[in-house]
Order: structure tokens, then sequence, then C-alpha cells
């Protein structure tokens, strides 16, 4: 079996460091990439065709909401498992989620939280 690929999209590195880790301890052959903005994530999409995992933020700096990527990679990364992490619970966002068919989780990151997502991949 190949090697799984993540990647970890969120403003606040201690998130990226949080999350990396949940999924590190859990995979740790698994690669995983980071990205501070959804922008940036996007830019770094065409050299990874082959990611397994997202995790994005709702909220960052840039011109790109995590949904807005998200509803992106649902048509690019039919069979990756989207999972949105965020602060931001209200119920457009937690519904905009369903409608888009990605996992939702609220901050603060835990090992609870994630990775029973981990296990579906």
């Amino acid at each position: 079996m190949s090697q799984k690929k993540a990647l970890v999209v969120d403003d606040s590195t201690v998130t990226r460091l949080m999350i990396r880790k949940i999924i590190s301890e859990k995979h740790p052959n698994w690669e995983i990439l980071e990205a501070e903005s959804a922008d940036k994530a996007k830019s770094i999409l065409p050299d990874h065709p082959d990611i397994d995992l997202f995790s994005l933020d709702q909220n960052m700096p840039g011109t790109i909401s995590g949904l807005d990527l998200a509803e992106n990679l649902k048509s690019n990364y039919p069979n990756s498992k989207i999972i949105l992490v965020t602060a931001n619970i209200q119920d457009a966002i937690k519904n905009r989620a369903k409608d888009l068919g990605i996992d939702f989780v609220e901050k603060p990151v835990t090992p609870e939280k994630i990775i029973p997502l981990l296990e579906k991949i």
C-alpha cells in the first residue's frame, strides 16, 4: 500500500502542530504537508495530486475560506477525506460543511476528535 498524505491548512501554527502530532502518532509513516492559508494550500496542490486527508480551518487570512477550498477539493479529490476544524461554530458553517459532505470538528483540537476520523481513511 502506498504511503498516505495529509495536508493541514490552518493559520494557527499551534493547531497545525497539534494536528500533525495526532496524525503522526496514529500513522507515523504518513507524509504531512502544511499551509497557513487556503490560498497557500491551493498553490501547492498541483504538486500533490494524491492527498488522502485535508484538515481545513474556516477563517484564515487570504481570499479563500476553508469551506470554499473544501468545495473545490470535493471535485478535484473525490476520494479524499476532508475535515473542517474550526472555532467558528455558527449553524450556517456547520450546515454548509454537512451539505458538502465533509466532517466538522470544533476547536480545540484533541486526539479524541481527530482519531476516529482517521480510522475512515
